[in-house]
């Protein structure tokens, strides 16, 4: 008879213990797991956000500006053998960003150009951009191995004032964006061209 008054046993805690764990352990692959999808952007690859480039570019080419702009650096004795002009407008504004890809995989060579200095005279055909809207212009250099090297940006307000001696060129540098992914080979780039 003592033995079924005896109370029950509590069962051990270890299972409780086990079950927190392995909860602690599918948050940790989830935030893992969600951590690597963000960084390989597979929600922008696979089409379920779209980039901010995406977002802010939403609308159709202008084509027609960037025909004048090819236009201009033709008639600026500038090389465009190799080049391609893009002007995309800017969603939700009356604004517009130009781009200008400088491929000498396709025969872009600026020493073929038949200007004194294809620099000014290239910043002079941007800042005329501005008046059809072009607030902005972007330029990617690709070399012989169709490598982009390097690309800059510049606001066309910035690039008039300097074409019409307003501000100078240190100062026009100041408002140039630079980037490059492989700054080895964009001073290899550099080295070519200076002998």
């Amino acid at each position: 008879m003592t033995q079924q008054n005896a109370a029950p046993e509590k069962p051990p805690k270890k299972k409780k213990k086990h079950i927190v764990g392995k909860i602690i352990l599918l948050v940790i692959v989830l935030v893992i797991g969600l951590g690597a999808l963000l960084f390989f952007k597979v929600p922008q690859n696979i089409g379920l956000i779209k980039s901010p480039a995406e977002k802010m570019f939403a609308t159709t080419p202008d084509r027609e500006k960037a025909a004048t702009i090819m236009t201009n650096l033709q008639q600026a004795g500038l090389n465009t053998t190799g080049v391609e002009v893009y002007v995309m407008p800017v969603a939700g504004t009356n604004d517009s960003v130009a781009f200008v890809v400088l491929d000498a995989s396709l025969g872009f060579d600026i020493s073929a150009s038949k200007s004194v200095d294809p620099v000014k005279d290239f910043i002079k055909v941007i800042s005329a951009a501005q008046a059809s809207g072009v607030n902005r212009a972007a330029v990617t250099y690709f070399n012989e191995q169709g490598k982009a090297l390097i690309t800059a940006t510049l606001p066309t307000a910035d690039a008039l004032a300097f074409s019409q001696n307003k501000i100078t060129a240190q100062q026009l540098m100041k408002k140039v964006d630079v980037g490059t992914e492989d700054t080895a080979a964009f001073v290899n780039e550099v080295l070519k061209q200076i002998k």
